[in-house]
């Protein structure tokens, strides 16, 4: 349809009087724009520090509101105080928004900020003039019964986001003043373990209503967020639907890390991050280059949330008899599968999966396998599967020297550890089952030994054959770049290929058909050693505070620095003392020995001489 040629002259005359009006109309105000510029960089430290008085507060008020059974006064004090936030909140954006030039920027880099100040503004103003069909409308859109409390909790949780963020926007500046990556990692654990401890200590957190002692919270938290699954506590009944959900998120948090999940809040918040902050986080996911860390960790996020989904459906599907309740049912789906992936261990059953209505459930048993090895894989290895071959033919597939090491070395662990397993407790813990159910419960111990923490058996009952095999499994533990802990496949794989190396005489190590580097074998060899020590050290203090036999003391010790979970029964028995040496454990298990290793060890500069040689009998 064309327009007739009068009505295109008065469109164009418009668009030439549009522009030239809102040319003239910035000329007239660039003054003013100048004026907020400066006015902007006075006040721009007095907005901070606003925010970060919201923060506190908002973290306050979190703890208070739902930790705690808060009576009046206190409830109506906490209101106030959540009023004070709100209002805090959006006088500080649209202080932001009016001060800044670039208004439409602002709005765009933060769009979640803008639509949540947009309802908070609109249902406040709804409120005030008694516009309350406004307010049952949203809630009617977003069938909630009262949308007021949700849009202050996720206020709350955004200022706590926020100051997240600039935590991961601060890493360059703690990075130059002397602060290595390792050091990053370490204290971003610490944070989340003090902060679940917290958490767990609020009477909210338990049945009882006294919430956890300090020692017990300590040990929970740094359990679950080390992905461990040791408990001294019942999960499934001295914890409310309020601490396991805080057992849950430390789960989630301790499995992908930190600095992970702050960094794709910042990326989807905010503007983005810099070249200091991706080079910091580009060390802390194994990934080489700069350029791909965001992609990567999207890759993370990604792989976990679909492999996790899937889980939590085969749990919901295999638990149809069990459950009456639909939201009950859900939430056991979805507890089980963030833990079976996150190789923690932990469950809110009381036996742990135990239980005849679990143990020989097959559906169960395969789901909990499936994510218990998808989640021991690492995320390299998981997304070089994934990915596959570009033409589709399988024999053109080009597999990396890892993920082929990883591949084997899980196959050969999982069969052998079955075979083991199956024979030696044939006539043992596993007499009175069917020869299908003895397979079956023989292959899920082979694969949750190596650091998933569930079990189908009374670990208390194999025998000791059986436990020292169990004990080789669990110190191997999973691979690199995973949820689960251990020496890792790899580092065993590469010190075997290194001994049949020097007994075959080959001066290289060699591994389908490639070359592994000598760094490779000597950080291997520094992972293996300090391991060694550590299980020493640790092992021996634990004979001095604990009076239970040694084997169990060993057995605790194995499952602590491998971040396994699985016990002989005495977690619940363990001293003060006992429970300080297995948190110490578990949290130099999950950051990694050599990380550790690397985060407090000054590095010597490379010096340009070399020392003269000389021969050393060794054997």
């Amino acid at each position: 349809m064309k327009l007739p040629k009068h009505w295109k002259r008065a469109y164009i005359s418009f668009l030439v009087w549009f522009k030239n009006y809102r040319k003239n109309f910035r000329n007239r105000f660039q003054a003013v724009e100048v004026e907020l510029y400066d006015l902007n960089k006075v006040v721009e430290p007095f907005v901070h520090g606003f925010n970060s008085l919201l923060v506190v507060l908002a973290v306050a008020s979190l703890i208070a509101s739902e930790g705690f059974e808060l009576k009046n006064p206190y409830l109506r004090w906490n209101n106030y105080l959540d009023l004070a936030i709100v209002v805090g909140f959006t006088i500080s954006y649209f202080i932001r928004l009016f001060l800044t030039s670039k208004r439409l920027q602002l709005i765009r880099n933060r769009v979640f900020e803008t639509i949540l100040i947009s309802l908070l503004a609109l249902i406040g103003l709804s409120y005030l003039i008694g516009g309350e069909g406004f307010v049952e409308y949203m809630e009617s859109l977003f069938r909630v019964r009262d949308i007021w409390p949700i849009l202050i909790l996720a206020t709350k949780i955004y200022l706590i986001i926020l100051i997240i963020e600039r935590g991961i926007r601060a890493a360059p500046i703690i990075l130059s003043l002397k602060r290595k990556p390792t050091q990053v990692v370490a204290g971003s654990f610490l944070s989340v373990i003090a902060v679940g401890a917290v958490l767990l200590m609020t009477p909210s957190a338990t049945v009882n209503g006294e919430g956890l002692n300090f020692i017990d919270a300590l040990f929970t938290s740094t359990s679950a967020v080390c992905v461990t699954g040791l408990i001294v506590v019942d999960t499934a009944t001295h914890l409310t639907l309020f601490g396991q959900i805080i057992v849950l998120g430390l789960i989630q948090i301790g499995g992908l890390g930190l600095l992970t999940i702050a960094t794709l809040f910042a990326l989807y918040v905010s503007s983005g991050l810099g070249v200091g902050q991706m080079t910091l986080l580009k060390s802390t996911i194994g990934e080489t280059r700069t350029s791909e860390t965001f992609h990567t960790i999207k890759r993370i996020v990604g792989i976990t949330l679909l492999i996790e989904a899937a889980g939590a459906l085969g749990y919901y599907l295999s638990w149809h008899d069990l459950f009456d309740d639909n939201s009950t049912r859900l939430f056991f789906s979805i507890f089980h599968a963030v833990s079976a992936f996150c190789n923690a261990g932990f469950s809110v059953f009381t036996n742990s999966l135990a239980d005849q209505v679990n143990a020989l459930n097959y559906g169960i048993n395969i789901t909990t396998m499936i994510l218990i090895i998808t989640g021991g894989l690492g995320f390299t290895t998981l997304w070089e599967l994934l990915k596959g071959n570009p033409n589709h033919r399988l024999r053109n597939w080009q597999f990396s020297i890892h993920t082929k090491l990883v591949l084997y070395a899980t196959g050969f662990l999982i069969i052998t550890g079955t075979v083991a397993i199956l024979v030696l407790e044939w006539n043992g813990v596993l007499a009175g089952y069917q020869t299908s159910d003895k397979i079956m419960l023989s292959l899920f111990q082979s694969v949750t030994t190596r650091t998933a923490g569930f079990n189908t058996l009374d670990i208390g009952s194999l025998g000791i054959s059986t436990t020292l095999i169990v004990l080789t499994l669990m110190i191997i533990g999973a691979s690199p770049a995973s949820t689960a802990g251990g020496l890792k496949t790899t580092t065993v794989s590469v010190l075997l290929l290194s001994v049949w190396s020097t007994i075959t005489g080959k001066k290289d190590v060699e591994f389908a058909k490639k070359k592994i580097s000598k760094e490779t074998v000597f950080t291997a060899m520094t992972v293996f050693v300090i391991g060694a020590v550590c299980l020493f050290f640790f092992t021996l203090l634990l004979t001095i505070t604990e009076d239970q036999p040694f084997i169990d003391i060993l057995f605790e010790q194995f499952s602590a620095l491998a971040t396994v979970g699985l016990s002989r029964g005495i977690t619940g028995e363990l001293t003060t003392a006992g429970k300080s040496i297995i948190i110490v454990s578990m949290f130099i298990g999950r950051v990694g020995i050599v990380t550790l290793a690397l985060a407090f060890a000054k590095r010597r500069t490379a010096t340009k001489y070399q020392y003269p040689s000389e021969s050393v009998i060794v054997a």
